[in-house]
Parts: structure tokens; C-alpha cells; sequence
């Protein structure tokens, strides 16, 4: 009696080592901000396990039963953040974040505009050839994956232009092989996009598309700055945009065309992305803003979203994203009991008019 019984909540796009470096960089764009992302180079396991804890600790806290953990970190790690995830009994799946790419190559850079101390900075570390990279990753999926019922292994390139077009199909290939969700950032700032032709002499989605990597196990982070046509293509192979609208506005990065995805019948997820350039794990924040960031696009009010409709991205939508939306997701027989039950006699929901718009919105 007074409370509310909801589906738990699908985080589509976290990265729990993030927990260990909260306010360490403010009035950062993307680019620059990368630096402190990296800081996950330098965790201990024990560290890597710590941050997992927090990751889930906040997750629950904020009425979250699964999360997309994706995590840049080496074999042994990896091993050991999916080894914590076991002990706590949350819902987990983590997407290797694999590149074969050093920092610079991923950006814009001709070969004369940094000197040769400035690309040694940005050049350290030898990337490792696409084929270990995806052993590794499948190892991970051969242990971990289904373990308990609750954990998942997803296959994880960073960004494509971090990327390899190697790595970027036998990624897909592995992903086809052991039906497991592909994850990536896509175009999340203006010079990812830029970069996009300056690689591949076109848009960044349509080379992906000319790759075959689109397809509805596909899931893409961001997608801030996409162009019609590449919304399309995204629509006509149903892949999934996850909206990480907190730390979109945090770094800048511009706010993502969510109408356009809408009105095109693209799947829609939500994630709260790190906690060190979103503050917490709380996906309401993030259902909150993906409600009302759109009003700033158009007066015309019949196109916002209803709150109804965001509550679904972050259940639902968030399930395709773990490919197991039989499962998860809606409260129904034979689905998995993954419940979240909130007390209304909290003020946010004193008087009770509409519970849903309240939880969204308050």
C-alpha cells in the first residue's frame, strides 16, 4: 500500500571506472576531458572493483536494476569488474571499450600540424593489432556472459574513428557470432563529426553503413551531430541511439536532434554516461532533460515528448539495447522480476495526479 511498483530502470550507457574520478575536470570540452577519462589506465584492480561497488551502489540508489558498464581496460580488469559485478546481483553488461587507434589518429590531425614532441604525446602507447584485441573480448564473452542470469558481454569499439575498419567489421562479426549487442560512441562532439569526412571522405554513419555494421543489434552513444540522411540509416537498420543528455550538456557537446529519431521511429535509450562529467548514476536526471531539452527546438508542442514516452526509453528502449527485450523492460508475465517500488508518500508525489509524469519529472 503507497507505493509504486515500475520496471527497473535501463541504463544503456555508463562507465563505472568514472566513479573514481567525480569532480576532476569542469568547464571541459570532450577533447581536452579525454586526458582525466584516461585515468583509467593507472586504476589498480582493486580500484577497478571499487568503482564497480560505486557504480552499482548508486545505480539501486536511483532505481536502476541493469547497466551498459563500457570499460577501457585490459584483459585482467575487464575479468575483475565483471568478477565484482557478480557478488552484488545487479544486472550487468560490459562492453569492452576497444580501439586500435592511437589518440591522435582518431582526430583530425595532418601530418604537419603538431610538432613531432606533440605527437609523441598524443601517439603513446602502441596500439595492438585487431585480432588480440577480439580474442580477448571473446574470451570474456565464453566466461562471463549469461553468468547467473545477470551478467552480459557486449562488444565495445570506443568510436569509429578510433578504430580500425578491421576492427570495426570483426567486431561486428563477433557480435553476429555469439548474439551480443554492439555498443559504440557515435559522433558525439562537432569535431567528430568533421573528423568523419576527413577520414573516410564521407559521413561517419554512412562508412559504417558501407561496412555492414549497422544492424539492430547496433547500439550508438550520443549521436549529437548527425546529418537527415544519416538518421535514416540508422532507421532503416534499426540500430538504437542512446541519449546521454546530462553529460552531452556537460561537455558541450550540443544536445542531441531527438525529434528527428522520433519522428524517423528510431529506438530510443537513455544513459547517465560517467559520473565524472555527469555527477551520479541517476537515470531520472536523465529522463527528465531528454523531456524537456526538445521544447527548445520547436514551439510546436504537439512534437514534445510526453513523459510516458520517456519513461519508455528508459525501460524498453533500454532492454533492445541488451537485446533482451522479451525479458526486461515492462512489467509482464514471464518476464524477469526486475522491480523498483517507490514510496508516494514521498513529497515528489504528494498530491498523486499522474504518477509516471511525477517520477519523470520530479
Amino acid at each position: 500500500r503507497g507505493k509504486m511498483v515500475i520496471p527497473g530502470l535501463i541504463n544503456a550507457h555508463s562507465h563505472s571506472y568514472a566513479n573514481l574520478a567525480k569532480g576532476m575536470c569542469e568547464c571541459l570540452p570532450l577533447e581536452p576531458w579525454m586526458y582525466y577519462a584516461m585515468l583509467v589506465g593507472k586504476f589498480s584492480l582493486d580500484e577497478i572493483k571499487l568503482a564497480v561497488f560505486l557504480q552499482v551502489i548508486d545505480s539501486v540508489k536511483n532505481g536502476c536494476t541493469a547497466s551498459v558498464d563500457h570499460l577501457s581496460r585490459e584483459y585482467a580488469a575487464l575479468d575483475a569488474s565483471l568478477s565484482a559485478y557478480s557478488q552484488t546481483g545487479f544486472r550487468a553488461y560490459v562492453a569492452p571499450m576497444i580501439g586500435d587507434k592511437t589518440y591522435d589518429q582518431g582526430l583530425p590531425f595532418a601530418e604537419d600540424d603538431l610538432t613531432p614532441e606533440e605527437r609523441a604525446e598524443f601517439s603513446s602507447g602502441k596500439p595492438r593489432p585487431a585480432a588480440d584485441i577480439l580474442a580477448e573480448v571473446e574470451e570474456l564473452i565464453k566466461k562471463w556472459h549469461g553468468y547467473g542470469g545477470l551478467l552480459g558481454v557486449m562488444v565495445g569499439p570506443s568510436n569509429p574513428q578510433r578504430c580500425s575498419d578491421e576492427l570495426l567489421w570483426r567486431s561486428t562479426e563477433l557480435a553476429e557470432k555469439y548474439n551480443v549487442g554492439f555498443h559504440t560512441h557515435l559522433l558525439e562532439t562537432k569535431i567528430q563529426a568533421a573528423t568523419g569526412h576527413y577520414l573516410y571522405g564521407k559521413a561517419t554513419v554512412a562508412h559504417l553503413a558501407d561496412l555492414g555494421v549497422l544492424s539492430p543489434r547496433v547500439s550508438l552513444v550520443h549521436a549529437v551531430w548527425l546529418d537527415d540522411k544519416e538518421i535514416d540509416l540508422i532507421a532503416e537498420h534499426k540500430a538504437t541511439v542512446v541519449h546521454n543528455p546530462v553529460s552531452n550538456l556537460t561537455l558541450g557537446s550540443g544536445i542531441a536532434p531527438l525529434l528527428k529519431y522520433r519522428a524517423a521511429d528510431v529506438n530510443i535509450a537513455l544513459g547517465t554516461d560517467g559520473s565524472s562529467c555527469g555527477g551520479n548514476q541517476s537515470l531520472v536526471r536523465s529522463m527528465c532533460l531528454a523531456a524537456i531539452l526538445p521544447r527548445v527546438s520547436t514551439p510546436d508542442y504537439d512534437k514534445w515528448p510526453t513523459a510516458a514516452e520517456v519513461f519508455n526509453m528508459a525501460t524498453e528502449g533500454g532492454a533492445q539495447v541488451l537485446l533482451a527485450g522479451d525479458r526486461l523492460g515492462s512489467l509482464a508475465p514471464g518476464k524477469a522480476a526486475d522491480l523498483v517500488v517507490i514510496n508516494l508518500l514521498n513529497t515528489t508525489y504528494q498530491p498523486l495526479n499522474d504518477p509516471v509524469e511525477q517520477l519523470v519529472y520530479g
